[in-house]
């Protein structure tokens, strides 16, 4: 049975209990060492750059799992828990996150996830360049990327990665739209490219 969140919380809670919360209400919370937060206000255009950004991620990663004949098998999400980890329990929702694939019930954790990326905003920026950086670092995801945005689409891309997979990040890479037609060329966790025209959410005239 599912249970609604109250709030505020007088002490932690476990795993499972935030996994009780109605799936409404949970959908705009995270749970950090405990204690559940309510995320930062997304706008329409934060939403539809996430999108974007996790369906060109897919397209590369239908890619590379044609190439390699059977050999590898990748997803990818947006806005979903990903476990960093149970104790004290701490989990974060990406704004869009490329992972290993899963068996249908199975909860998607950091040692399942390649790139987990979060659209900046106003409301946001401190929050996924001080908090989640740290998170998903001390969690071992070995790609992070930060993207800005505007009315055209993504304007900003940066990238971080772990180094032989221990924190902190390190950064290794900023595109930006003025640069050229690609957003993004990566050969780690696989070959990657990303067009900033993938990006893009004006609406076509």
């Amino acid at each position: 049975m599912t249970v609604s969140w109250q709030g505020p919380q007088p002490a932690p809670i476990a795993w499972e209990a935030f996994l009780d919360l109605d799936e409404d209400i949970r959908r705009d919370l995270e749970i950090v060492d405990g204690y559940v937060v309510p995320r930062e206000q997304r706008g329409r255009d934060h939403q539809k750059v996430g999108t974007r950004l996790s369906l060109a991620l897919e397209r590369a990663a239908v890619g590379e799992m044609r190439g390699s004949g059977g050999g590898s098998c990748y997803e990818t999400n947006t806005e979903v828990d990903v476990l960093l980890w149970e104790v004290p329990p701490t989990a974060r929702k990406p704004d869009a996150v490329l992972h290993r694939c899963l068996p249908e019930f199975e909860q998607l954790a950091a040692e399942h996830c390649l790139i987990v990326a979060e659209v900046l905003s106003t409301w946001s920026a401190r929050r996924d360049r001080v908090h989640k950086m740290s998170d998903y670092a001390d969690a071992g995801i070995p790609h992070y990327w930060l993207v800005s945005f505007d009315k055209i689409g993504a304007l900003t891309i940066e990238r971080y990665a772990l180094s032989d997979r221990t924190g902190p990040y390190t950064h290794i890479g900023t595109a930006h739209r003025d640069m050229g037609p690609v957003a993004v060329t990566v050969s780690d966790p696989f070959p990657i490219e990303l067009r900033w025209a993938d990006l893009e959410i004006a609406a076509q005239v």
